[in-house]
């Protein structure tokens, strides 16, 4: 009796865990991985506006392209109007490995924008459901998928949203 109950608790635990875990799409782990850097990308990088503060992506991005962010958040501290960004969803396109090391994925994104003033805390500027279609380059460092590059893809871009999301 006890082996049999035994049995059933092990049974029941295996298909509680089993039910619970994700259904594979047929997206390989590296795939995964690559999506999972470009959402935690994206989180970082509102993080990094929010708060004024590029050093958020340390972990995300690589210097270069954190640097391409600090650009556009120093003219926004010029401006005194800090960006309050929410990314609301992330379509991914295909992920290719032209290299060892190297990826590229294509999304089409949707966030929303709140611009409020350093000076009175007041929304000066608000865009809700903001479509971008943007292409990804990542590279591998130390086990990492770092974003290297961000490009737009939409044809009326202007230079500044050549690579800000």
């Amino acid at each position: 009796m006890r082996l049999l109950r035994l049995a059933l608790s092990l049974t029941l635990v295996l298909l509680a865990v089993l039910g619970c875990a994700p259904v594979s799409d047929g997206e390989s782990p590296e795939q995964a991985a690559v999506e999972d850097a470009v959402w935690a990308y994206s989180a970082a990088l509102s993080e990094a506006f929010a708060h004024m503060d590029m050093n958020r992506l340390s972990q995300v991005a690589t210097e270069e392209q954190a640097w391409t962010e600090y650009a556009l958040m120093a003219a926004l501290g010029e401006s005194r109007v800090r960006m309050l960004a929410d990314v609301v969803d992330i379509e991914f396109g295909e992920v290719d490995f032209p290299d060892e090391g190297t990826a590229v994925v294509t999304t089409t994104e949707t966030w929303d924008y709140r611009h409020e003033s350093l000076d009175t805390s007041e929304t000066v500027r608000e865009e809700r459901g903001v479509v971008y279609h943007l292409r990804y380059e990542l590279v591998l460092k130390n086990g990492r998928w770092l974003v290297d590059r961000v490009t737009s893809l939409d044809a009326d871009a202007s230079p500044s949203e050549d690579t800000t999301s």
